[in-house]
């Protein structure tokens, strides 16, 4: 067992008293300190926007009213500072054992909202990121689920990632995904899975390469909106 908080590093009280050995329940250990998890907002069981999952007192929020299109997300927390920070460590930094931190919820998360016939598809990261970092931030997030890799994220080693973009560009920017060859969808109807939504620019790429290559329908579900 963890003695110390994956984020903060504090000592964590993995005592287990004497009724709940007798219960004979499963023992879950934990991972991150009661300070560290309330310090991120969830989204669930609040008002959020239909199209986006954006926490919003309104039906459709400014940002999906701009799009003007069918699109669908969900997502469990907001991208707020403590979100940031996470991700600054877990993503940017590479260190692979924080996606332990959100794993359990985000897997049962997406296994609530799944439907019967829905094929699950991570969003892929450009061989020169998987190169540096040696993982995909999204598919680490989702272990123990049934996922499909389908699609192939063929930015340039010399274009910018997302997070380096404006908005403007995000918007502006040419899709980088492309079907795997061999791979056959027609029909299928997909849940993207992806860790971020920001401006929804590149869950659309794909969702459109996905369309384009005989997908009947997409939605996605993020962990963050």
């Amino acid at each position: 067992m963890l003695k110390n908080c994956l984020l903060c590093n504090r000592g964590l009280n993995n005592n287990l008293d004497l009724s709940f050995i007798l219960s004979f329940r499963k023992i879950t250990p934990k991972l991150v300190c009661e300070g560290c998890i309330t310090s991120f907002s969830t989204l669930v069981d609040h008002k959020t926007c239909i199209r986006c999952g954006k926490l919003s007192a309104i039906l459709e929020c400014a940002d999906c009213q701009q799009w003007n299109d069918q699109f669908v997300n969900r997502a469990m927390f907001q991208y707020d500072e403590a979100m940031r920070n996470f991700f600054q460590h877990y993503k940017f930094q590479g260190d692979y054992l924080l996606r332990k931190v959100f794993q359990d919820q985000f897997v049962n998360f997406i296994q609530k909202i799944l439907k019967e016939n829905e094929l699950i598809v991570p969003i892929p990261v450009d061989e020169s990121t998987m190169t540096s970092r040696g993982f995909n931030q999204v598919t680490g997030l989702m272990e123990g689920l049934d996922w499909k890799d389908v699609l192939i994220n063929q930015r340039s080693n010399d274009s910018l990632h997302q997070f380096q973009r404006s908005r403007r560009e995000r918007l502006q920017q040419d899709s980088s995904f492309v079907l795997k060859s061999g791979c056959d969808i027609s029909g299928e109807h997909i849940l993207l899975v992806d860790d971020i939504y920001t401006t929804g620019a590149t869950l659309r790429q794909a969702r459109t390469t996905l369309l384009r290559n005989g997908a009947t329908q997409v939605r996605s579900v993020t962990l963050c909106r």
